[in-house]
């Protein structure tokens, strides 16, 4: 059985003038335009394209034109293939079209007709597709080196599987490409296993819920069929996850009782992935705090500020991405703007190892992961703004949606001597595209001292040790060692410093200099970097090691002035809740809530959230 030669090009198409043929080297993604005939393809002085993998002065095969086409001729026995065939004679090839060439090591792709260099530009040497010889059903997606451990993991055959590169059709057999290579790649043993050998250090994918990497071939499916439960790592209750091996007409997974899979789970903790998770882009906000500073309630009231601001500043809708994963903060949002009175809006403190997370299998142990809050964000479909037409061309780059990630983390997870291993809750800080570490001046020596004749309970009851500046400096150690950073570099990653509860301290500024930095649908960095210097210059006389240790963290860091209730919280008296802290529902008017995320937007996804003044 041959490869099929690929009708990319009419094949009743006559090419004018001059014969014409080029080559891509699949490996190297290099083109190479074959214009005088006779010409060797080897490794000599006479070689029109040179074969790497041969010696010098070794011969591989000679292109001629014929009255047809062209004619590749091998020069030595069983060193090439042509179509997944050994060329062992003189072979025929259409005046146009495209066909693959194995030579030695050497893997190349022959196009010929007027349109061959736009034939190839299509193609993408990065990036190699795995599929079946008998139907050409994808199985995969891969780079080219990782294809032995793609087929050795799943357990598939690889007498009964080819690549390419995308865009090229006609491939390369996997059994003759490897052995060439000198890569062994085993048949699969009698009862497949499923374990996953992975290391989760390499891929295009970062997982929300146990963040390690994996390659979108990488990713798992999840049984459709009410019979296949009983996951080998995940135990008897949850259904059974797989590498498919079938697929339909829509190129929907087979499970193995014949039923459509549409869910896909990652293959390290093999939590079930969101729903279109492989479409878009995915940035990870991570907030950052110590315990009882506030993060349940300001993430939970930045959700609803958020969708208001995108949507009247930047005509976009912040949707929610994940409505069964995200059902806790919806609840927490709810339950705080239902409420009619502070009791009623009292949020349970987030607990280690509480509702807000999942165990789940993390190299080798099972250990208690933050539940991912995922959110999608897009311009609205119906309605025209100046800045989204403005942005029209990098839209159709990178496309109109991306996700953002959020968690609700309890604020031990940050502090020193937490076991990483046993307890990686805060890991999550290290994949992060922005860091936002939420500051609370209450329990602040230094604001304390400058705050004594203030009425806020949160002042006149605080109990807890302040180790901000300790939680921060642990932070820094486990990002950089983490990242694999010297102690002395900074990380690219945004530092936004939140410090909240400004509804407390804003008199001790000047407030009015403080302006809102969104006008005219753009979020303006100049007014953003003018307060944060004022807010810094300030921190530096309450607190200076705040400002210190942030700044040895980050090489981009802005301090922003932010409440998230924009008033005091009412001690409650009497009832369940009593002895608790909590907002009137009926004053809650955050100051500033939106700003910092906005920012970080901007600099992510500048064709969703524009700006303008200093980046």
């Amino acid at each position: 059985m041959s490869l099929p030669l690929p009708n990319l090009l009419s094949l009743a198409k006559k090419s004018l003038g001059r014969p014409h043929l080029v080559l891509l080297d699949c490996l190297r993604g290099q083109q190479s335009e074959l214009g005088k005939f006779p010409c060797r393809l080897g490794h000599g002085a006479d070689s029109a394209w040179t074969a790497l993998s041969l010696a010098p002065g070794e011969a591989g095969c000679l292109v001629d034109t014929t009255p047809n086409g062209f004619r590749v001729t091998p020069e030595s026995p069983g060193i090439a293939y042509l179509n997944g065939q050994a060329l062992t004679v003189a072979t025929d090839l259409p005046a146009a079209g495209l066909a693959s060439l194995q030579i030695g090591r050497d893997l190349v792709a022959l196009a010929a007709g007027d349109e061959a260099e736009q034939a190839l530009a299509k193609v993408q040497a990065d990036d190699w597709r795995i599929y079946r010889l008998d139907n050409g059903e994808t199985v995969g997606v891969t780079r080219f080196r990782d294809v032995p451990g793609f087929i050795q993991q799943r357990g598939l055959n690889p007498a009964q599987f080819a690549a390419a590169p995308l865009g090229l059709n006609a491939g390369f057999y996997l059994t003759q490409v490897f052995g060439v290579l000198g890569v062994e790649i085993k048949p699969p043993p009698a009862t497949p296993s499923e374990a996953v050998t992975l290391d989760g250090t390499h891929g295009a994918l970062t997982c929300p819920v146990c963040w390690q990497k994996f390659d979108i071939g990488d990713a798992m499916n999840i049984a459709a069929h009410d019979s296949l439960r009983g996951d080998p790592v995940l135990g008897e209750d949850a259904r059974l996850r797989f590498f498919p091996t079938r697929f339909n007409d829509l190129g929907q997974a087979i499970d193995p009782m014949g039923m459509p899979s549409a869910d896909l789970a990652c293959p390290h903790c093999r939590r079930k992935l969101p729903p279109g998770f492989l479409d878009i882009p995915h940035h990870i906000f991570s907030i950052v705090g110590a315990p009882s500073a506030g993060k349940s309630y300001y993430l939970a009231i930045l959700l609803r500020t958020l969708q208001h601001a995108l949507y009247r500043e930047f005509g976009l809708v912040l949707k929610d991405g994940d409505p069964t994963g995200n059902m806790l903060l919806n609840q927490m949002k709810s339950r705080l703007f239902s409420a009619s009175k502070p009791q009623d809006a009292v949020l349970a403190k987030t607990a280690l190892e509480g509702a807000m997370y999942e165990r789940f299998p993390r190299y080798g142990k099972m250990v208690a992961l933050p539940r991912p809050f995922i959110y999608t964000l897009g311009h609205a479909a119906h309605r025209e703004f100046a800045a989204a037409e403005e942005a029209a061309a990098d839209e159709a780059a990178q496309g109109a949606d991306c996700s953002v990630i959020f968690y609700d983390n309890a604020g031990e997870h940050f502090e020193p001597g937490v076991d990483l291993d046993d307890s990686p809750g805060a890991l999550h800080v290290a994949s992060s595209a922005a860091i936002f570490f939420l500051f609370d001046p209450t329990s602040n020596f230094g604001f304390r001292s400058i705050l004594t004749d203030s009425s806020d309970p949160q002042i006149s009851q605080q109990t807890r040790l302040d180790q901000q500046d300790s939680i921060l400096a642990e932070m820094e150690m486990r990002v950089k060692r983490l990242l694999v950073l010297e102690p002395g570099r900074k990380i690219e990653t945004p530092l936004a410093m939140l410090i909240g509860k400004c509804d407390v301290w804003k008199h001790l500024v000047d407030w009015p200099a403080f302006k809102s930095p969104l006008h005219d649908g753009r979020l303006d960095h100049a007014i953003v970097d003018a307060n944060s210097e004022r807010l810094r210059e300030f921190m530096i006389k309450v607190d200076p090691v705040i400002v210190a240790h942030a700044e040895g963290l980050a090489h981009h860091v802005r301090y922003f002035p932010v409440s998230a209730f924009g008033h005091s919280p009412a001690h409650i008296e009497t009832g369940p809740a009593a002895g608790f802290l909590a907002p009137d529902p009926r004053q809650i008017l955050p100051i500033q809530i939106e700003i910092p995320t906005l920012w970080a937007l901007s600099k992510l996804a500048p064709h969703l959230v524009p700006a303008s003044g200093r980046a």
